[in-house]
């Protein structure tokens, strides 16, 4: 759940406030021990994480997990590599130790042809592989390549499920792209992990830097570094079961019946899942038109600023959430909401000044909304009928869409 503090976080002026050049923001990642200061009793320690580095808890913890001679994440001699990325044994090692599953008998083990038997990592991926935690391509396992921030988000996930077998996990199979069809006959082309990242991002294993430090965010396809993965881990191990428990919502996303214009708008705003949230971020890579950005990705509002008129083409002459919720004329309410509305949230719903609104995001139909939001970390899928704030804090709706290119809306039953 987004905390207070979190939601009502001001959207941002544009380019004039962005933070800087890709030279700072490679030197990032290294300097980043200023930012958060951690517990001072700490586990274990490296000297290349120093006490006030951003994720040094996390990283204390996971990499004290498991036996001495093969500790999650502790694959280097006195240091960590925090910077470095995570390599898929090494990735596969962590998941393993973390789970407590490296006494798992595999029977048959698979044939992994670039990974000899003899390698030190080889029992890890075999286990790995064993209980669907990762998986190998076509041609091997690939063992030192760098992880996709989405894989790891993925093998968090199937950890999780791993350890709590009893859950409701069938949003990963409702929400395969492969098979999802929203609307009878229709599958939207979302990327194949789809399911994992809006798994990963309402479970809240995602850490979302500061505005100040939103060059260390990382979108699906990138490499992801290793003090990065340590905190996604970190988290997938502290879950509580009724956060586990709320995936259930996701079991059946369906959408009312869409034109071509709005099929269009879903399947575009659903290829940007998993990118994570910037400060004032508008565009999916760091070079926006209006300026660069600390990272490709979104906040709120720039996020249906980027789907609505920068790709499709409508008029938002407006660039923060209060002010497009205030040009909505009429302003739809909750009702009449049709895909393809934005929509927004202030403090007291329908009643809420156009001052005090804080969030805007992108409505999808039947509840579903699409939104980047420090509380997921980005781009995620959520709902106003749920019980959350979302449902309570929902203010009116903003009509881009001409006429024609919608279809009536359909009224469900009120909403207590």
């Amino acid at each position: 759940m987004e905390s207070h503090l979190t939601r009502t976080r001001r959207e941002p002026r544009r380019a004039a406030r962005r933070l800087a050049t890709s030279v700072f923001a490679a030197a990032l990642c290294v300097v980043a021990g200023a930012l958060v200061v951690a517990p001072a009793a700490l586990a274990k320690t490296y000297s290349d994480v120093p006490k006030t580095y951003w994720d040094r808890a996390d990283i204390a913890w996971v990499t004290n997990q498991g036996p001495t001679s093969a500790k999650a994440l502790d694959d280097f001699s006195g240091v960590f590599k925090p910077c470095q990325p995570v390599t898929r044994e090494q990735f596969a090692r962590a998941l393993v130790v973390l789970g407590g599953l490296q006494d798992t008998q595999v029977a048959t083990p698979v044939a992994v042809p670039d990974l000899p038997a003899g390698d030190g990592y080889a029992p890890y991926v075999q286990i790995a592989l064993h209980l669907h935690l990762l998986s190998q391509y076509k041609d091997g396992f690939h063992p030192t390549e760098a992880m996709q921030s989405w894989q790891v988000d993925s093998g968090a996930v199937h950890l999780a499920r791993q350890l709590d077998p009893q859950a409701d996990w069938s949003m990963l199979s409702a929400l395969n792209p492969a098979a999802w069809e929203p609307v009878a006959k229709w599958k939207t082309g979302a990327p194949r992990y789809l399911p994992t990242e809006v798994a990963a991002r309402y479970l809240g294993l995602r850490y979302n830097h500061p505005s100040a430090s939103d060059a260390l965010e990382v979108s699906p396809r990138e490499k992801i570094d290793r003090a990065e993965v340590a905190a996604i881990l970190y988290r997938a191990r502290h879950l509580s079961s009724w956060s586990i428990a709320g995936l259930a919502e996701y079991d059946k996303v369906t959408l009312p019946a869409l034109t071509a214009r709005q099929r269009q708008i879903v399947a575009f705003a659903l290829a940007y899942i998993g990118y994570p949230y910037v400060w004032a971020g508008e565009y999916p890579s760091k070079d926006s038109p209006y300026g660069m950005q600390a990272h490709g990705g979104f906040d709120c509002s720039g996020f249906d600023w980027w789907v609505m008129k920068m790709h499709f083409g409508y008029t938002v002459n407006e660039r923060v959430a209060s002010a497009m919720a205030g040009a909505a004329k009429p302003r739809i309410t909750r009702a009449k909401l049709v895909p393809g509305d934005l929509i927004f949230f202030g403090p007291n719903g329908p009643k809420s000044t156009v001052a005090s609104i804080y969030h805007a995001a992108l409505y999808l139909g039947n509840g579903w909304f699409i939104q980047s939001t420090g509380s997921l970390d980005g781009v995620g899928l959520s709902s106003i009928t749920s019980d959350s704030w979302w449902k309570h804090d929902f203010a009116w709706g903003r009509r881009l869409l001409k006429k024609g290119e919608f279809a009536p809306a359909v009224v469900a039953p009120p909403v207590s």
